[in-house]
């Protein structure tokens, strides 16, 4: 049976309105929040000059870039860091054959929550290499490893590297409606960014300051940022069921 793009959107919303309780609770403090601080409480960075081509400019801005890293990547980080561990618990919850309750996926995505870092971090290179490159690339990988976290929880005590491995497989000749269905969740998420993104800097601008539409625009973000992973955790978790059972 091919995995035609209706079918593996489809199959991801089943499990997600299925099990929308548990998927609210773990992803409102992990996901959600995180995010809604960061993007409230930290600066955004500085922005390019009008003209790339003046050198001196140019040269202002990687220093303020530089300043800005230096001040608030320990807060992106440790945003990642429990993004991770949310979307591990969140994973256990949605897949793992035990079908344990919150309390207990959380004790374990915490005992292996080194394995869960490693696994991102060998997801995040190829697309993270993929989108710098042109955004199609990057979301092709993204499809391609989309199995890496639900192999990871139900193949235990598989390691991230073949679990990494084991996805790649997967969706081996079955990629045309997974990457269908991440390109449209990046797109939704996209055109729910553009219009916030320069609002949110505007809104921190002399004389134009609002707290209130700041809090409310940078909340939307972080919901659609909160959404997108949620959806892409679907998305994983129903074509690795679908391969799986047939075989795959």
């Amino acid at each position: 049976m091919k995995l035609t793009l209706g079918r593996v959107l489809a199959d991801a919303w089943t499990i997600l309105r299925r099990e929308g309780d548990l998927v609210l609770r773990v992803a409102a403090p992990f996901l959600f929040l995180p995010n809604f601080a960061v993007q409230l409480l930290v600066a955004p960075p500085p922005a390019l000059p009008q003209s790339t081509g003046d050198r001196a400019a140019m040269q202002a801005w990687a220093q303020a870039i530089y300043s800005w890293m230096q001040a608030n990547a320990g807060w992106y980080l440790l945003v990642n860091l429990v993004g991770i561990y949310g979307m591990a618990a969140l994973t256990i919850l949605l897949i793992h054959p035990a079908r344990p309750d919150v309390r207990t996926a959380l004790i374990t995505a915490a005992r292996r929550f080194g394995r869960f870092s490693l696994a991102y971090l060998l997801m995040a290179i190829p697309i993270s290499l993929g989108f710098w490159l042109f955004v199609l690339p990057g979301l092709y990988m993204q499809a391609r490893l989309i199995a890496t976290i639900p192999a990871l929880v139900v193949e235990a005590p598989i390691g991230a590297a073949r679990a990494v491995g084991r996805s790649w497989r997967v969706t081996r000749g079955e990629w045309w409606g997974v990457l269908g269905a991440v390109v449209l969740i990046f797109l939704a998420q996209y055109l729910i960014r553009v219009p916030l993104s320069p609002a949110d800097s505007f809104l921190r601008s002399a004389g134009h300051e609002n707290p209130i539409v700041l809090a409310l625009a940078d909340a939307v973000m972080a919901a659609a940022e909160a959404a997108y992973q949620i959806a892409i955790l679907g998305v994983g978790i129903a074509i690795y069921r679908r391969l799986v059972s047939n075989g795959m």
